[in-house]
């Protein structure tokens, strides 16, 4: 992929560009000081080469047919949201990020398909505003001590209904504490979490995405697993750590 910077500005996380793909020019990439957050190819938004982000779609694709009420908290681009409408038509989300500036940034090049709303906001009061939602996914680069409290998971519990699937992503250390009490505080709640994690961040070599799913759907696990050691960015997925 070869990309040109379209736009750069300051966001509350830091500086932000909009790159956009010489070779395919309905192709976007969101950085934030020099890293990339996401990546959205407005022609085929079930397109998505960020592993995390495609790890968590594949467990989308596993929940029972037909469309989705979700709440999304975080996101940046929205590469997921778009994902979900492209393959799930009729859905409803909502997608609520707490940075105002990277809102506007990504409504000013990447325009939102019906069926999506975007904000800035405070994600919890969204949460707790919300009844009858069939997915949450929460997408926090550091987790907060709010979000990852039991009463944030009570929230969750109240606003979700039919599959009740509920989606956290978070950046870890290879100690994996954050992730540990997390999935604690899921469980008490949830019961015990499928987790998707990164290889590197298993083996401790450095950080990386690890992902807590609890869902009253039927997941293929094992075929999850499979899919995702083979990605290019491999990971494992498993019934607890």
């Amino acid at each position: 992929m070869r990309f040109e910077t379209v736009e750069r500005r300051r966001v509350r996380s830091g500086m932000a560009d909009v790159e956009q793909d010489r070779d395919r020019r309905e192709a976007w990439l969101i950085s934030v000081d020099g890293t990339p957050r996401s990546y959205v190819d407005l022609l085929d938004p079930a397109d998505l080469p960020f592993g995390v982000t495609r790890r968590i779609a594949d467990v989308v694709d596993a929940l029972p047919p037909g469309p989705l009420n979700a709440l999304h908290i975080g996101g940046a681009a929205g590469s997921l949201p778009r994902c979900v409408q492209h393959v799930r038509r009729g859905s409803d989300q909502l997608v609520v990020d707490a940075d105002d500036a990277m809102v506007d940034l990504v409504n000013a090049h990447l325009p939102v398909p019906t069926g999506i709303s975007v904000r800035a906001g405070n994600g919890v009061d969204a949460l707790r505003a919300a009844r009858d939602l069939d997915l949450v996914v929460l997408e926090a680069v550091v987790l907060s001590e709010e979000l990852a409290s039991a009463e944030f998971q009570r929230y969750v519990a109240e606003a979700l209904t039919g599959s009740r699937t509920y989606v956290v992503n978070v950046v870890d250390q290879p100690d994996l504490s954050m992730t540990t009490g997390l999935i604690d505080v899921v469980t008490a709640r949830f019961g015990v979490p499928l987790v998707i994690a990164d290889l590197g961040v298993l083996a401790g070599t450095g950080p990386g995405n690890v992902v807590l799913v609890s869902t009253e759907a039927v997941l293929p696990v094992a075929q999850l697993d499979a899919r995702a050691r083979e990605a290019r960015f491999p990971a494992a997925v498993s019934v607890g750590l």
